[in-house]
């Protein structure tokens, strides 16, 4: 009797794995596509010269998983009752505490763990003394060689030799400034960002100017708070308007020691108003959660938009302004999305009353903006200043890495 219970329950188990590829298979069938085993199958068979049989089968898992009915019908469903059982986010967020004010904050986990795991060169000692890997909480760490240190400096030397300075500006994640709202075990102003200071001082060394936002937003964060201005939003890995306007003014107070900057005739030229805008944060849309409108609230921020003083018109940029702004999406977040003309670029235009030149990518802030500036070379022409602004998590986890790009008129 017990060896027919153990066939059984073996064929049961087996059923229960077949059942997904083989329903799989008939509904692609009745599509009219050819099954995905099929197609791996024969490709294993039909291997090129650049590719390895374990790329194929990870490149074969991975669209199975992404076009699988299965994966598309019932992870949703499981992913909402694991919330209500245990409050997991997933793999890209966490949960964090609840403010004074009663609004949960949420964190984008690879920006935890650029703070928690060991400094990027460390890792990199580590890995060549051991062979080994170190485990991270989220995001994909940098390609081996493309150490930013030595990119930034010889970019920075590329635009010395055109004339043109370079100014750095690392700005600090959410949990960087409020690593309270994280975890109440953590004191308000703990310095957590010990790997960014390490990694400005290794610029400075260097010779490469930076404006330090994360003393910026430190110092101001208490009078922030108390008018009810966080610099950061609860459930956005972005900064607020607060936190937008200042470091604008940090950047602008830095240019102004320019030479060239103070033998301009500058009228007043721009002017801004405080405006208020409702916004669904990024890091709830992470989860891909079913019902996110039902789970967390959308968030009223504070945003100071920018307007010409001559047309009465939304901020615009001048390809042909001194400055260059190269950035990510804390340079994109409330420019070029609701409302507009309120974000990094528009408030230091409005600091600086210049107009600026910028090129924006999100997340591509390490390499891709440059990329494409090299391929934009033109652009360089009259300039006098690159203002270089990235998110300190990508330091390690930069899109693309951090490659080596050489800039050329021909």
């Amino acid at each position: 009797m017990k060896r027919i219970q153990q066939l059984v329950l073996a064929v049961l188990f087996l059923g229960i794995i077949w059942t997904v590829p083989i329903t799989q298979s008939i509904l692609e069938i009745a599509d009219g596509e050819t099954p995905q085993i099929i197609e791996m199958v024969i490709g294993m068979f039909n291997l090129d010269s650049d590719t390895t049989l374990e790329e194929h089968l990870r490149i074969s898992e991975a669209d199975i998983e992404e076009y699988s009915f299965f994966e598309e019908n019932l992870r949703p469903l499981f992913q909402l009752v694991r919330y209500f059982a245990t409050k997991d986010m997933g793999a890209k967020a966490l949960r964090g505490i609840v403010a004074p004010n009663g609004q949960r904050w949420y964190f984008f986990q690879p920006g935890i763990s650029y703070l928690s795991d060991p400094y990027f060169r460390d890792i990199e000692s580590l890995q060549k003394a051991g062979g080994g890997t170190v485990i991270s909480g989220g995001g994909a760490d940098r390609e081996a060689g493309d150490d930013p240190v030595a990119v930034i400096r010889d970019f920075a030397d590329q635009m010395r030799a055109r004339g043109i300075k370079l100014l750095v500006v690392v700005v600090p994640g959410k949990a960087s400034i409020y690593p309270d709202r994280l975890t109440s075990t953590i004191e308000p102003g703990t310095p957590v960002y010990a790997h960014t200071s390490r990694f400005i001082k290794e610029l400075t060394e260097l010779g490469v100017e930076v404006v330090n936002i994360h003393e910026v937003l430190v110092k101001n964060r208490a009078a922030a708070d108390a008018r009810g201005e966080p610099l950061f939003m609860a459930s956005d890995t972005h900064w607020s308007g607060a936190g937008v306007s200042l470091a604008a003014g940090a950047i602008a107070d830095r240019v102004k020691l320019e030479a060239w900057y103070k033998e301009l005739v500058l009228p007043k030229r721009y002017h801004r108003e405080k405006i208020a805008v409702e916004r669904r944060g990024d890091i709830p849309e992470m989860t891909q959660l079913p019902i996110q409108e039902y789970l967390f609230a959308a968030e009223k921020v504070d945003c100071y938009q920018v307007f010409d003083n001559e047309t009465r018109a939304l901020y615009e940029d001048n390809p042909a302004s001194p400055v260059l702004l190269l950035g990510d999406s804390f340079s994109r977040v409330f420019q070029t999305d609701d409302p507009q003309a309120a974000g990094l670029i528009a408030n230091l235009a409005y600091e600086l009353q210049l107009p600026l030149a910028s090129i924006v990518n999100n997340g591509g802030a390490s390499t891709l903006v440059r990329q494409k500036l090299a391929r934009k070379i033109d652009l360089l022409k009259g300039k006098r200043l690159i203002i270089w602004e990235f998110i300190e998590r990508d330091i390690r986890f930069g899109l693309q890495g951090w490659e080596h790009i050489s800039y050329s008129d021909d």
